[in-house]
């Protein structure tokens, strides 16, 4: 029997086996190697699928021993890149994806998911479970595209001047896994709007506009320094435009993107902006709640 784990929260991945699972795997492996940090991976049996309302039969021992076998094959990929056997768990577990993930969040310090837009001609979606995962899970989330197209940089962090994000380079700060590394954040300067003629702002008050956010910026980031004594120097700029293109492109010079993000009632789930830099971010995303 292993013996029981004192370290810090585990990091949970869903996997099935399918492309954005590895993806997903592969990046949570290399980050609890590199923290020391339990990895649990989970295999949920879609309860829409095992319950087929289409007089389709699933046999319980067939998918419970499918899901044994893949979980046991991503045990060893899990191993094989630097976590060590015993801070590895497994699970099967039926019901909904976003569900039991969500549930199981409540004690980890991070979920990882795979993201299915991860080419140029299928950047256009994020994939349901991702989405759902966003607005629900109780923890940190993680959403991975293609590992060999990462960056390499410092950690970047995306700050809204209104504040939102805070939690987000909290996070950062106060994450042993970034201890030492270069930060950079960058808040973008959403265009003035004209009382009448909207497309029409002048030179003068995008100026105006630019500096009060590079003030509030500054602020910001004190603010949350004064919580780090330890922080390391952070690199800041104010981009100016459509947030989700702004932070595309920023996405492309860090090698991993933070930002924070709040639940829209009454449909429960988070904002375009987040929706849009999960979908189109060349590097891994970490939503902070």
């Amino acid at each position: 029997m292993p013996k029981p784990y004192t370290g810090p929260p585990p990091i949970l991945v869903g996997y099935d086996a399918s492309d954005d699972a590895v993806r997903a795997l592969e990046y949570a492996a290399r980050v609890a190697a590199a923290s020391k940090t339990m990895l649990q991976l989970v295999y949920v049996a879609d309860d829409t699928v095992v319950n087929s309302p289409w007089g389709l039969v699933f046999d319980a021992g067939d998918v419970q021993a499918t899901a044994r076998r893949l979980l046991a094959e991503a045990a060893l990929m899990a191993n094989a890149l630097g976590v060590a056997k015993k801070r590895i768990r497994v699970k099967v577990a039926v019901g909904s994806p976003v569900g039991v993930l969500t549930q199981l969040s409540q004690n980890c310090s991070m979920v990882v998911v795979g993201r299915r837009a991860n080419t140029s001609h299928s950047r256009q979606f994020s994939g349901s479970t991702s989405v759902g995962l966003a607005a629900s899970v109780r923890c940190p989330l993680a959403v991975v595209a293609d590992a060999a197209d990462y960056p390499q940089g410092p950690v970047g962090v995306a700050l809204e001047a209104g504040g939102a994000g805070v939690s987000a380079l909290d996070w950062v700060l106060g994450n042993p896994l970034f201890a030492g590394q270069p930060v950079s954040v960058v808040t973008v300067c959403k265009a003035p709007q004209s009382r009448i003629f909207r497309s029409s702002v002048s030179q003068e008050q995008i100026d105006t506009a630019m500096a009060q956010t590079v003030t509030q910026q500054a602020a910001l980031v004190a603010e949350v320094v004064a919580r780090h004594p330890s922080a390391p120097p952070i690199h800041t700029e104010v981009r100016y435009g459509s947030p989700v293109d702004e932070l595309a492109a920023f996405s492309e010079t860090v090698s991993v993107l933070a930002l924070g993000t709040d639940v829209r009632f009454p449909t429960y789930t988070v904002g375009s902006v987040a929706r849009g830099v999960m979908t189109h971010a060349g590097c891994p995303v970490v939503l902070v709640k």
